[in-house]
């Protein structure tokens, strides 16, 4: 297959300075002084090729040189070494807006910068009325610029962009467009690029939309590729690597001081103390880490200071922000406990088969309670923590572990309406 886009071995590399003295006042007054820079690797000896039609992601953090290197492809930027070749016409969507005149209306934007596209002004006249509808401001068309508000001049600005003629489009976060109404106009737009075989390269936050749109993506971190291949594969790496990070920031605050936001606190009379509160089977070290879907061993060792016959053990789990997700206890397990005496130690396992929950990092209070009386032995806030991936992307808190079927139309009744 006929590769569209070419990159090989590229790597961009940018002088930083670290003073003023580049400036002219500064080397007027300070003719003897010599500037100094540091030096940033944006983009890292980069490989890859789009074949014509393909659908590319490029995804990875801030900082991680997605955008410089869609930069690099659209002639802005010339790379420090390497090549890249692009067969066809190009449009680049990266800074959605820039050229507009404030000063001249919607209509009057919609010309000028559909001249810079190459469009002549018969045609542009002729998509008029097209353009101003996709953008949903017909009833604005003569107004300034100056008097729309953001979400108009980004919604006009990619309605004027979409108008090239271009065999492969360079985009730079171009989901994020206007609200979830014209997302899905934006959606439709994304699936005519597909079926008129045209090479699109997209730099993304959105991994669900990169799940949607993209044959093939590519994972970048402070400039290299970490991995590429099957769109879905591609963003699962970096959820997951995503959610480890969440781990070790979580592990980070718990080894703070005490008075961090995620050190645990205790209440209680004292007379069953908790040893240890771990939640195992996970990866990571501090604060472990799991994967929708995984294993998942809560253990719990206590300590009786004094004797006890009446004991009942539970746990809840919070999302970090507070929100209570589930809890139990022995008692409505109908687990009864054997009484302790004083220096006795109990330790108990609470084993998920298969973990529901989906991103974020959860929390784990234990709870000692006296079954007779009510009374609090122990009550440990915040007992441990875990961290969550859900490689596949859902939304929310819970998988619900439900399935998709095929179904027969529902049978329409004599009384329904046509």
């Amino acid at each position: 297959m006929t590769s569209a886009v070419s990159v090989r071995n590229v790597t961009k590399r940018f002088r930083i300075p670290m003073d003023r003295s580049t400036t002219l006042k500064y080397r007027m007054t300070h003719p003897i002084s010599t500037a100094r820079y540091r030096e940033l690797l944006a983009v890292d000896d980069v490989s890859f090729e789009v074949p014509e039609g393909q659908f590319l992601g490029i995804i990875g953090s801030n900082g991680s040189g997605k955008s410089t290197l869609l930069k690099i492809l659209a002639g802005i930027y010339r790379a420090t070494s390497g090549s890249v070749a692009l067969k066809g016409a190009v449009s680049p969507f990266l800074e959605l807006g820039v050229g507009f005149n404030p000063e001249l209306t919607a209509r009057e934007n919609v010309l000028v910068n559909g001249a810079i596209l190459g469009l002549s002004r018969p045609e542009l006249q002729r998509r008029m009325e097209g353009i101003l509808h996709f953008a949903e401001l017909e009833k604005f068309a003569d107004q300034k610029l100056k008097n729309f508000s953001s979400g108009m001049q980004v919604r006009l600005a990619f309605t004027v962009a979409i108008q090239a003629d271009a065999a492969i489009l360079l985009m730079d976060e171009v989901l994020a467009v206007g609200d979830t109404r014209f997302q899905a106009k934006c959606f439709e737009v994304f699936a005519r690029y597909k079926r008129e075989g045209k090479t699109v390269v997209l730099v993304t936050h959105d991994l669900s939309g990169v799940d949607m749109h993209c044959d093939r993506a590519i994972l970048l971190d402070h400039g290299r590729i970490v991995t590429a291949g099957d769109a879905s594969d591609v963003t699962a790496t970096y959820r997951r690597r995503s959610g480890e990070e969440a781990g070790q920031d979580a592990a980070e605050s718990v080894a703070g001081d005490a008075g961090s936001d995620m050190a645990p606190s205790r209440f209680g009379t004292g007379a069953v103390h908790f040893r240890q509160v771990a939640v195992e089977g996970g990866t990571g070290e501090g604060v472990p880490h799991f994967e929708t879907g995984s294993p998942l061993r809560i253990h719990l060792e206590l300590e009786a200071r004094d004797p006890v016959d009446d004991l009942v053990v539970g746990f809840s789990i919070h999302r970090t922000d507070g929100t209570w997700l589930s809890g139990t206890n022995t008692q409505l397990e109908r687990k009864r406990l054997p009484g302790l005496g004083a220096g006795e130690r109990l330790c108990l396992t609470y084993s998920v088969d298969r973990l529901s929950l989906l991103d974020g990092v959860w929390r784990v209070d234990a709870a000692a309670v006296s079954s007779s009386t009510g009374a609090t032995y122990e009550w440990v806030h915040r007992a441990a923590h875990f961290s969550v991936t859900d490689v596949i992307g859902r939304s929310g808190m819970v998988e619900l572990g439900g399935t998709w079927e095929p179904a027969a139309p529902a049978k329409r009744h004599s009384g329904d309406r046509e």
